[in-house]
Protein backbone atom coordinates (compact mmCIF):
# COMPACT_ATOMS: atom_id res chain seq x y z
CA UNK A 1 0.00 0.00 0.00
CA UNK A 2 1.23 3.46 -0.90
CA UNK A 3 0.25 6.83 0.52
CA UNK A 4 0.69 10.27 -1.04
CA UNK A 5 -0.05 13.54 0.80
CA UNK A 6 -0.45 17.09 -0.35
CA UNK A 7 -1.03 20.22 1.76
CA UNK A 8 -3.55 22.59 0.22
CA UNK A 9 -4.13 26.26 1.08
CA UNK A 10 -7.81 27.04 1.78
CA UNK A 11 -8.14 28.97 -1.44
CA UNK A 12 -10.43 27.82 -4.24
CA UNK A 13 -7.78 28.69 -6.84
CA UNK A 14 -5.83 25.59 -5.78
CA UNK A 15 -8.75 23.23 -6.51
CA UNK A 16 -7.74 22.50 -10.16
CA UNK A 17 -4.29 21.41 -8.94
CA UNK A 18 -5.84 18.97 -6.45
CA UNK A 19 -8.20 17.60 -9.08
CA UNK A 20 -5.37 17.10 -11.56
CA UNK A 21 -3.44 15.20 -8.90
CA UNK A 22 -6.54 13.11 -8.13
CA UNK A 23 -7.03 12.32 -11.79
CA UNK A 24 -3.41 11.25 -12.32
CA UNK A 25 -3.38 8.96 -9.26
CA UNK A 26 -6.67 7.35 -10.28
CA UNK A 27 -5.37 6.88 -13.82
CA UNK A 28 -2.12 5.38 -12.48
CA UNK A 29 -4.23 2.85 -10.57
CA UNK A 30 -6.02 1.87 -13.83
CA UNK A 31 -9.49 3.14 -13.00
CA UNK A 32 -11.69 3.44 -16.06
CA UNK A 33 -12.60 6.94 -17.34
CA UNK A 34 -16.11 6.81 -15.86
CA UNK A 35 -14.84 5.97 -12.37
CA UNK A 36 -12.10 8.61 -12.63
CA UNK A 37 -14.77 11.21 -13.39
CA UNK A 38 -16.81 10.13 -10.35
CA UNK A 39 -13.76 10.24 -8.07
CA UNK A 40 -12.91 13.74 -9.35
CA UNK A 41 -16.44 15.03 -8.81
CA UNK A 42 -16.68 13.64 -5.27
CA UNK A 43 -13.30 15.15 -4.43
CA UNK A 44 -14.26 18.49 -5.97
CA UNK A 45 -17.52 18.73 -4.01
CA UNK A 46 -15.86 17.77 -0.73
CA UNK A 47 -12.88 20.09 -1.04
CA UNK A 48 -15.01 23.01 -2.20
CA UNK A 49 -17.03 22.77 0.95
CA UNK A 50 -13.97 22.48 3.16
CA UNK A 51 -12.77 25.75 1.72
CA UNK A 52 -16.20 27.40 1.97
CA UNK A 53 -17.37 26.12 5.36
CA UNK A 54 -14.51 24.81 7.47
CA UNK A 55 -12.66 28.11 7.89
CA UNK A 56 -13.45 31.68 8.80
CA UNK A 57 -13.68 34.13 5.92
CA UNK A 58 -10.20 35.36 4.93
CA UNK A 59 -8.58 32.91 7.37
CA UNK A 60 -5.08 31.91 6.24
CA UNK A 61 -4.97 28.15 6.76
CA UNK A 62 -4.47 24.88 4.95
CA UNK A 63 -5.64 21.28 5.00
CA UNK A 64 -4.37 17.91 3.83
CA UNK A 65 -5.49 15.61 1.05
CA UNK A 66 -4.15 12.09 1.51
CA UNK A 67 -4.28 9.51 -1.28
CA UNK A 68 -4.13 6.03 0.22
CA UNK A 69 -3.65 3.37 -2.48
CA UNK A 70 -5.03 0.02 -1.33
CA UNK A 71 -5.28 -3.33 -3.14
CA UNK A 72 -9.05 -2.91 -3.47
CA UNK A 73 -9.03 0.72 -4.52
CA UNK A 74 -8.28 4.34 -3.67
CA UNK A 75 -9.12 5.98 -0.35
CA UNK A 76 -9.01 9.79 -0.38
CA UNK A 77 -8.78 11.37 3.07
CA UNK A 78 -9.54 15.07 3.47
CA UNK A 79 -8.22 16.22 6.85
CA UNK A 80 -8.72 19.68 8.27
CA UNK A 81 -8.74 21.53 11.56
CA UNK A 82 -11.39 24.06 10.71
CA UNK A 83 -14.19 25.46 12.81
CA UNK A 84 -16.98 23.24 14.15
CA UNK A 85 -19.90 23.32 11.74
CA UNK A 86 -23.53 24.02 12.63
CA UNK A 87 -25.84 21.69 10.66
CA UNK A 88 -28.65 24.22 10.90
CA UNK A 89 -26.68 26.45 8.52
CA UNK A 90 -26.73 23.90 5.72
CA UNK A 91 -29.43 24.46 3.08
CA UNK A 92 -31.51 21.64 1.67
CA UNK A 93 -29.24 19.16 -0.08
CA UNK A 94 -28.53 19.50 -3.79
CA UNK A 95 -25.75 18.22 -6.01
CA UNK A 96 -24.02 21.60 -6.24
CA UNK A 97 -23.91 22.19 -2.49
CA UNK A 98 -22.45 19.06 -0.88
CA UNK A 99 -20.63 19.63 2.40
CA UNK A 100 -17.82 17.38 3.57
CA UNK A 101 -19.03 17.77 7.15
CA UNK A 102 -20.69 14.73 8.65
CA UNK A 103 -23.73 16.86 9.49
CA UNK A 104 -24.41 17.69 5.83
CA UNK A 105 -27.93 16.82 4.76
CA UNK A 106 -27.89 14.06 2.17
CA UNK A 107 -24.12 13.92 1.74
CA UNK A 108 -23.63 10.30 2.74
CA UNK A 109 -26.54 9.09 0.62
CA UNK A 110 -25.54 11.20 -2.37
CA UNK A 111 -21.89 10.18 -2.48
CA UNK A 112 -22.44 6.50 -1.68
CA UNK A 113 -25.25 6.02 -4.15
CA UNK A 114 -23.98 8.20 -6.95
CA UNK A 115 -20.23 8.64 -6.83
CA UNK A 116 -18.29 6.79 -4.14
CA UNK A 117 -18.58 3.26 -2.74
CA UNK A 118 -17.85 4.05 0.90
CA UNK A 119 -17.91 7.31 2.86
CA UNK A 120 -16.73 7.65 6.44
CA UNK A 121 -16.71 10.75 8.65
CA UNK A 122 -14.46 11.18 11.66
CA UNK A 123 -14.70 13.97 14.20
CA UNK A 124 -11.32 13.81 15.94
CA UNK A 125 -11.85 16.53 18.51
CA UNK A 126 -8.86 18.88 18.72
CA UNK A 127 -7.19 16.90 15.94
CA UNK A 128 -9.82 18.15 13.51
CA UNK A 129 -12.11 16.28 11.14
CA UNK A 130 -11.64 13.75 8.35
CA UNK A 131 -13.74 12.65 5.41
CA UNK A 132 -12.81 9.33 3.79
CA UNK A 133 -13.91 8.71 0.20
CA UNK A 134 -13.28 5.15 -1.02
CA UNK A 135 -13.78 3.82 -4.54
CA UNK A 136 -13.33 0.18 -5.46
CA UNK A 137 -11.30 -0.74 -8.54
CA UNK A 138 -12.32 -3.60 -10.86
CA UNK A 139 -15.79 -3.18 -9.42
CA UNK A 140 -17.59 -6.02 -11.25
CA UNK A 141 -20.00 -8.29 -9.44
CA UNK A 142 -20.39 -11.97 -10.20
CA UNK A 143 -23.51 -11.53 -12.31
CA UNK A 144 -21.64 -9.12 -14.59
CA UNK A 145 -18.72 -11.56 -14.87
CA UNK A 146 -20.81 -14.63 -15.72
CA UNK A 147 -21.83 -15.39 -19.29
CA UNK A 148 -25.34 -16.52 -20.21
CA UNK A 149 -24.57 -20.23 -19.74
CA UNK A 150 -23.07 -19.60 -16.28
CA UNK A 151 -26.07 -17.53 -15.21
CA UNK A 152 -28.43 -20.24 -16.42
CA UNK A 153 -26.45 -22.84 -14.44
CA UNK A 154 -26.63 -20.69 -11.30
CA UNK A 155 -30.40 -20.37 -11.66
CA UNK A 156 -30.65 -24.15 -12.14
CA UNK A 157 -28.54 -24.78 -9.01
CA UNK A 158 -30.98 -22.75 -6.91
CA UNK A 159 -33.73 -25.30 -7.67
CA UNK A 160 -31.78 -28.58 -7.47
CA UNK A 161 -32.98 -31.34 -5.16
CA UNK A 162 -31.04 -31.82 -1.94
CA UNK A 163 -28.71 -34.83 -2.01
CA UNK A 164 -29.15 -37.56 0.63
CA UNK A 165 -27.41 -36.85 3.93
CA UNK A 166 -23.92 -38.34 4.17
CA UNK A 167 -23.72 -38.98 0.43
CA UNK A 168 -21.07 -36.32 -0.29
CA UNK A 169 -17.39 -36.56 0.66
CA UNK A 170 -15.72 -33.20 1.13
CA UNK A 171 -12.74 -31.55 2.80
CA UNK A 172 -12.46 -28.30 4.79
CA UNK A 173 -9.62 -25.85 4.22
CA UNK A 174 -8.71 -22.19 3.73
CA UNK A 175 -9.88 -20.73 0.44
CA UNK A 176 -7.33 -20.46 -2.36
CA UNK A 177 -7.14 -17.05 -4.14
CA UNK A 178 -8.21 -18.54 -7.47
CA UNK A 179 -11.39 -19.89 -5.84
CA UNK A 180 -12.79 -16.43 -5.10
CA UNK A 181 -14.92 -16.47 -8.24
CA UNK A 182 -16.41 -19.85 -7.25
CA UNK A 183 -17.22 -18.48 -3.79
CA UNK A 184 -19.06 -15.52 -5.35
CA UNK A 185 -20.94 -17.88 -7.66
CA UNK A 186 -21.88 -20.03 -4.68
CA UNK A 187 -23.22 -17.02 -2.78
CA UNK A 188 -25.27 -16.05 -5.83
CA UNK A 189 -26.75 -19.52 -6.33
CA UNK A 190 -27.47 -19.81 -2.59
CA UNK A 191 -28.93 -16.38 -1.82
CA UNK A 192 -29.41 -14.49 -5.05
CA UNK A 193 -28.48 -10.93 -4.08
CA UNK A 194 -30.07 -10.97 -0.63
CA UNK A 195 -26.90 -11.53 1.42
CA UNK A 196 -26.06 -8.61 3.70
CA UNK A 197 -22.28 -8.55 3.01
CA UNK A 198 -22.14 -7.06 -0.47
CA UNK A 199 -18.43 -7.87 -0.89
CA UNK A 200 -19.17 -11.58 -1.30
CA UNK A 201 -20.59 -10.95 -4.79
CA UNK A 202 -17.36 -9.32 -6.01
CA UNK A 203 -14.66 -11.97 -6.66
CA UNK A 204 -11.83 -9.46 -6.77
CA UNK A 205 -12.78 -8.12 -3.36
CA UNK A 206 -13.07 -11.65 -1.94
CA UNK A 207 -9.61 -12.50 -3.28
CA UNK A 208 -7.87 -9.31 -2.11
CA UNK A 209 -9.59 -9.28 1.27
CA UNK A 210 -8.39 -12.84 1.88
CA UNK A 211 -4.85 -12.00 0.82
CA UNK A 212 -4.80 -9.20 3.41
CA UNK A 213 -6.73 -11.25 6.02
CA UNK A 214 -9.57 -8.71 6.13
CA UNK A 215 -11.71 -11.72 5.28
CA UNK A 216 -10.58 -15.17 6.41
CA UNK A 217 -12.48 -17.60 4.21
CA UNK A 218 -12.79 -21.34 4.67
CA UNK A 219 -14.42 -23.59 2.09
CA UNK A 220 -15.85 -27.09 1.86
CA UNK A 221 -14.64 -28.74 -1.34
CA UNK A 222 -16.03 -31.87 -2.99
CA UNK A 223 -13.73 -32.95 -5.78
CA UNK A 224 -12.86 -29.63 -7.41
CA UNK A 225 -16.15 -27.93 -6.53
CA UNK A 226 -16.54 -25.34 -3.76
CA UNK A 227 -19.80 -26.42 -2.14
CA UNK A 228 -19.87 -24.25 1.01
CA UNK A 229 -18.18 -21.22 2.53
CA UNK A 230 -17.89 -19.38 5.85
CA UNK A 231 -15.50 -16.68 7.02
CA UNK A 232 -14.27 -14.36 9.71
CA UNK A 233 -14.93 -10.72 8.86
CA UNK A 234 -12.20 -8.61 10.47
CA UNK A 235 -13.62 -5.27 11.58
CA UNK A 236 -11.81 -1.97 11.86
CA UNK A 237 -13.37 -1.05 15.21
CA UNK A 238 -11.83 -4.08 16.97
CA UNK A 239 -9.75 -6.47 14.88
CA UNK A 240 -9.46 -8.91 17.78
CA UNK A 241 -13.22 -9.59 17.74
CA UNK A 242 -14.27 -10.50 14.18
CA UNK A 243 -17.68 -11.57 12.98
CA UNK A 244 -18.30 -15.17 11.96
CA UNK A 245 -20.50 -15.05 8.92
CA UNK A 246 -20.77 -15.10 5.12
CA UNK A 247 -21.93 -18.69 5.54
CA UNK A 248 -23.70 -20.54 2.77
CA UNK A 249 -23.99 -23.99 1.22
CA UNK A 250 -25.01 -24.58 -2.38
CA UNK A 251 -28.64 -25.75 -2.33
CA UNK A 252 -28.18 -29.40 -3.31
CA UNK A 253 -25.39 -29.90 -0.74
CA UNK A 254 -27.41 -28.68 2.25
CA UNK A 255 -27.76 -31.13 5.09
CA UNK A 256 -24.24 -32.60 4.67
CA UNK A 257 -22.91 -30.88 7.80
CA UNK A 258 -20.62 -28.49 5.90
CA UNK A 259 -21.38 -25.38 7.92
CA UNK A 260 -20.80 -27.08 11.26
CA UNK A 261 -17.38 -28.31 10.14
CA UNK A 262 -16.53 -24.93 8.64
CA UNK A 263 -17.45 -23.20 11.90
CA UNK A 264 -15.26 -25.63 13.88
CA UNK A 265 -12.30 -25.00 11.59
CA UNK A 266 -12.78 -21.25 11.80
CA UNK A 267 -13.01 -21.29 15.60
CA UNK A 268 -9.76 -23.29 15.79
CA UNK A 269 -8.08 -20.83 13.43
CA UNK A 270 -9.33 -17.84 15.45
CA UNK A 271 -7.99 -19.42 18.66
CA UNK A 272 -4.56 -19.93 17.04
CA UNK A 273 -4.57 -16.29 16.00
CA UNK A 274 -4.99 -15.38 19.67
CA UNK A 275 -8.20 -13.45 19.01
CA UNK A 276 -10.19 -12.32 22.02
CA UNK A 277 -13.44 -13.72 20.74
CA UNK A 278 -15.83 -14.16 17.83
CA UNK A 279 -19.40 -12.99 17.36
CA UNK A 280 -22.17 -13.84 14.91
CA UNK A 281 -25.52 -12.39 13.89
CA UNK A 282 -28.47 -14.74 14.24
CA UNK A 283 -31.55 -13.62 12.34
CA UNK A 284 -34.90 -13.61 14.13
CA UNK A 285 -37.27 -14.37 11.26
CA UNK A 286 -36.47 -17.98 12.15
CA UNK A 287 -34.41 -19.43 15.03
CA UNK A 288 -32.12 -21.78 13.07
CA UNK A 289 -29.03 -19.58 12.72
CA UNK A 290 -29.23 -18.75 16.45
CA UNK A 291 -29.39 -22.44 17.33
CA UNK A 292 -26.43 -23.19 15.06
CA UNK A 293 -24.32 -20.63 16.90
CA UNK A 294 -25.33 -22.02 20.28
CA UNK A 295 -23.85 -25.41 19.25
CA UNK A 296 -20.41 -23.76 19.34
CA UNK A 297 -20.74 -22.37 22.86
CA UNK A 298 -21.66 -18.93 21.52
CA UNK A 299 -23.96 -16.98 23.82
CA UNK A 300 -26.48 -14.18 23.33
CA UNK A 301 -25.44 -10.67 24.31
CA UNK A 302 -27.49 -8.14 22.28
CA UNK A 303 -30.54 -7.75 20.06
CA UNK A 304 -30.31 -5.25 17.22
CA UNK A 305 -33.80 -4.33 16.10
CA UNK A 306 -34.49 -3.41 12.48
CA UNK A 307 -30.90 -4.07 11.38
CA UNK A 308 -31.61 -4.84 7.73
CA UNK A 309 -34.28 -4.78 5.02
CA UNK A 310 -37.27 -7.09 4.84
CA UNK A 311 -36.46 -10.54 3.44
CA UNK A 312 -38.71 -13.42 2.54
CA UNK A 313 -37.68 -16.92 3.57
CA UNK A 314 -38.90 -20.20 2.12
CA UNK A 315 -41.60 -21.76 4.28
CA UNK A 316 -42.24 -18.61 6.34
CA UNK A 317 -45.62 -17.03 5.70
CA UNK A 318 -46.88 -13.58 6.53
CA UNK A 319 -45.74 -10.09 5.66
CA UNK A 320 -42.04 -9.69 6.56
CA UNK A 321 -40.69 -6.80 8.61
CA UNK A 322 -37.20 -5.37 8.75
CA UNK A 323 -34.79 -8.05 9.93
CA UNK A 324 -33.70 -7.98 13.57
CA UNK A 325 -30.69 -9.98 14.75
CA UNK A 326 -29.31 -11.47 17.93
CA UNK A 327 -25.60 -10.84 18.50
CA UNK A 328 -24.10 -14.10 19.76
CA UNK A 329 -20.60 -14.09 21.24
CA UNK A 330 -17.93 -16.53 22.35
CA UNK A 331 -14.77 -15.66 24.25
CA UNK A 332 -11.70 -17.52 22.96
CA UNK A 333 -9.31 -15.86 25.41
CA UNK A 334 -11.54 -14.41 28.14
CA UNK A 335 -10.40 -11.87 30.74
CA UNK A 336 -10.40 -12.97 34.36
CA UNK A 337 -12.67 -10.06 35.25
CA UNK A 338 -13.65 -6.62 33.98
CA UNK A 339 -14.01 -3.20 35.59
CA UNK A 340 -16.67 -1.22 33.77
CA UNK A 341 -18.37 2.18 33.93
CA UNK A 342 -21.95 1.02 33.38
CA UNK A 343 -24.95 3.32 33.78
CA UNK A 344 -26.72 2.46 37.05
CA UNK A 345 -30.08 1.70 35.43
CA UNK A 346 -28.55 -1.03 33.23
CA UNK A 347 -26.05 -2.57 35.66
CA UNK A 348 -28.20 -5.59 36.45
CA UNK A 349 -28.80 -6.74 32.86
CA UNK A 350 -25.21 -6.00 31.84
CA UNK A 351 -23.92 -8.09 34.74
CA UNK A 352 -26.24 -10.97 33.77
CA UNK A 353 -25.01 -10.92 30.18
CA UNK A 354 -21.34 -10.96 31.17
CA UNK A 355 -21.93 -13.70 33.73
CA UNK A 356 -23.70 -15.68 31.00
CA UNK A 357 -20.53 -15.27 28.91
CA UNK A 358 -18.47 -16.57 31.83
CA UNK A 359 -16.87 -13.29 32.94
CA UNK A 360 -17.10 -11.52 36.27
CA UNK A 361 -17.68 -7.76 36.16
CA UNK A 362 -17.17 -5.04 38.73
CA UNK A 363 -18.84 -1.68 38.29
CA UNK A 364 -16.88 1.42 39.25
CA UNK A 365 -17.80 5.06 39.70
CA UNK A 366 -15.93 8.19 38.72
CA UNK A 367 -17.73 11.47 39.30
CA UNK A 368 -14.87 13.96 39.10
CA UNK A 369 -13.76 13.47 35.51
CA UNK A 370 -15.78 16.22 33.78
CA UNK A 371 -13.04 18.81 34.19
CA UNK A 372 -10.75 16.42 32.29
CA UNK A 373 -13.02 16.36 29.25
CA UNK A 374 -11.84 18.14 26.10
CA UNK A 375 -14.27 20.47 24.37
CA UNK A 376 -14.65 18.29 21.28
CA UNK A 377 -15.76 14.66 21.31
CA UNK A 378 -14.18 12.17 18.91
CA UNK A 379 -16.93 10.47 16.93
CA UNK A 380 -16.95 8.12 13.92
CA UNK A 381 -20.03 7.79 11.73
CA UNK A 382 -20.68 4.97 9.28
CA UNK A 383 -23.72 4.38 7.13
CA UNK A 384 -25.01 1.25 5.40
CA UNK A 385 -27.39 2.68 2.79
CA UNK A 386 -28.40 -0.78 1.50
CA UNK A 387 -29.53 -1.67 5.04
CA UNK A 388 -30.75 1.87 5.87
CA UNK A 389 -28.63 1.73 9.01
CA UNK A 390 -26.41 4.38 10.59
CA UNK A 391 -23.74 3.72 13.21
CA UNK A 392 -22.38 6.31 15.61
CA UNK A 393 -19.28 5.36 17.59
CA UNK A 394 -18.14 7.66 20.40
CA UNK A 395 -14.39 7.07 20.52
CA UNK A 396 -13.63 9.81 23.02
CA UNK A 397 -16.01 11.90 25.09
CA UNK A 398 -15.98 15.68 25.00
CA UNK A 399 -18.10 18.40 26.55
CA UNK A 400 -20.08 18.76 23.32
CA UNK A 401 -20.83 15.02 22.92
CA UNK A 402 -24.60 15.27 23.47
CA UNK A 403 -25.02 18.13 21.00
CA UNK A 404 -22.85 16.34 18.44
CA UNK A 405 -24.72 13.04 18.73
CA UNK A 406 -28.04 14.88 18.50
CA UNK A 407 -26.92 16.66 15.31
CA UNK A 408 -25.67 13.42 13.76
CA UNK A 409 -28.88 11.64 14.72
CA UNK A 410 -31.01 14.31 13.04
CA UNK A 411 -28.89 14.11 9.92
CA UNK A 412 -29.10 10.32 9.72
CA UNK A 413 -32.86 10.48 10.16
CA UNK A 414 -33.10 13.01 7.33
CA UNK A 415 -30.97 10.63 5.24
CA UNK A 416 -33.77 8.12 5.85
CA UNK A 417 -31.75 5.72 7.92
CA UNK A 418 -34.40 3.49 9.50
CA UNK A 419 -32.20 2.49 12.44
CA UNK A 420 -29.28 4.16 14.19
CA UNK A 421 -26.97 2.34 16.61
CA UNK A 422 -24.86 4.15 19.19
CA UNK A 423 -21.67 2.42 20.40
CA UNK A 424 -20.35 3.53 23.80
CA UNK A 425 -17.16 2.30 25.46
CA UNK A 426 -17.87 0.65 28.82
CA UNK A 427 -14.31 1.41 29.95
CA UNK A 428 -14.96 5.15 29.82
CA UNK A 429 -16.64 7.04 32.69
CA UNK A 430 -18.36 9.13 30.01
CA UNK A 431 -20.62 6.18 29.20
CA UNK A 432 -21.82 6.08 32.78
CA UNK A 433 -22.29 9.86 32.79
CA UNK A 434 -24.03 10.48 29.45
CA UNK A 435 -26.31 7.48 28.81
CA UNK A 436 -29.28 9.24 30.46
CA UNK A 437 -28.84 12.14 28.02
CA UNK A 438 -28.61 9.81 25.04
CA UNK A 439 -31.78 8.06 26.14
CA UNK A 440 -33.55 11.42 26.31
CA UNK A 441 -32.77 11.73 22.58
CA UNK A 442 -34.74 8.51 21.97
CA UNK A 443 -31.99 5.87 22.14
CA UNK A 444 -32.73 2.74 24.17
CA UNK A 445 -30.89 -0.38 25.30
CA UNK A 446 -29.80 -3.05 22.80
CA UNK A 447 -27.12 -5.00 24.68
CA UNK A 448 -23.37 -5.30 24.83
CA UNK A 449 -20.61 -6.44 22.49
CA UNK A 450 -17.50 -7.63 24.35
CA UNK A 451 -14.19 -6.55 22.91
CA UNK A 452 -10.46 -6.85 23.27
CA UNK A 453 -8.81 -5.07 26.20
CA UNK A 454 -10.52 -1.70 26.76
CA UNK A 455 -12.99 -2.14 23.88
CA UNK A 456 -16.18 -3.52 25.43
CA UNK A 457 -19.18 -1.68 24.00
CA UNK A 458 -22.61 -0.79 25.31
CA UNK A 459 -24.98 -0.57 22.32
CA UNK A 460 -28.04 1.68 22.26
CA UNK A 461 -30.48 1.81 19.37
CA UNK A 462 -32.90 4.29 17.81
CA UNK A 463 -35.81 3.50 15.48
CA UNK A 464 -36.63 6.26 13.00
CA UNK A 465 -40.43 6.07 13.04
CA UNK A 466 -40.31 2.32 12.41
CA UNK A 467 -42.45 0.05 14.59
CA UNK A 468 -41.28 -3.48 15.37
CA UNK A 469 -43.82 -6.26 15.87
CA UNK A 470 -42.08 -8.06 18.74
CA UNK A 471 -44.41 -11.05 18.38
CA UNK A 472 -42.79 -11.85 15.03
CA UNK A 473 -39.29 -12.19 16.50
CA UNK A 474 -38.33 -15.82 16.94
CA UNK A 475 -35.81 -16.01 19.79
CA UNK A 476 -34.08 -19.31 20.57
CA UNK A 477 -32.00 -18.66 23.71
CA UNK A 478 -33.18 -17.92 27.25
CA UNK A 479 -30.67 -15.06 27.63
CA UNK A 480 -31.85 -13.46 24.39
CA UNK A 481 -35.45 -13.78 25.57
CA UNK A 482 -34.52 -11.96 28.77
CA UNK A 483 -32.70 -9.25 26.78
CA UNK A 484 -35.74 -8.84 24.53
CA UNK A 485 -38.02 -8.45 27.54
CA UNK A 486 -35.67 -5.81 28.94
CA UNK A 487 -35.63 -3.96 25.62
CA UNK A 488 -39.42 -3.86 25.53
CA UNK A 489 -39.37 -2.21 28.93
CA UNK A 490 -36.80 0.38 27.80
CA UNK A 491 -38.34 1.37 24.47
CA UNK A 492 -40.18 4.65 24.56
Amino acid sequence: MKQFKITVPNNISYLPIVLECTKKIAKKMDYNPHDISQIELATEESITNVIEHAFEEDEDADFQVIYDEKPLGLNIIIKEKGIPFDPALIPEFNASAVSNEYEAKGLGTYLVRNLIDEVKFLNLGKEGKETHLFKYINNHNIEQLMDNDERALAEKEKKEEVLPKGSVKYSIRRMKPEEAVEVSKGAYSSYGYSYVLEHIYFPERVREMNLSDELISFVAVAGNEVIAHAALEMEEADKSVPQLGVAFTKPKFRGQGCLNELASAIMEDAFRRNLTGVYARGITTHPYSQKSCHKFSMKDCCILLSSGPEREYKGIVGKPQRESVVLIFRYLHPPESLKLFAPAQHESIIEKIYNHLGVEVNFIQKSDFENELPLEATIIINTEPHNQVGKIRVQKYGKNVINKVESILKDLCMDRMETIYLFLNLHSPGTQKFVNDFEKLGFFFAGILPGSEGNDQLILQYLNNYKIDFDKLQIAGDMAKEILGYIKGCQK
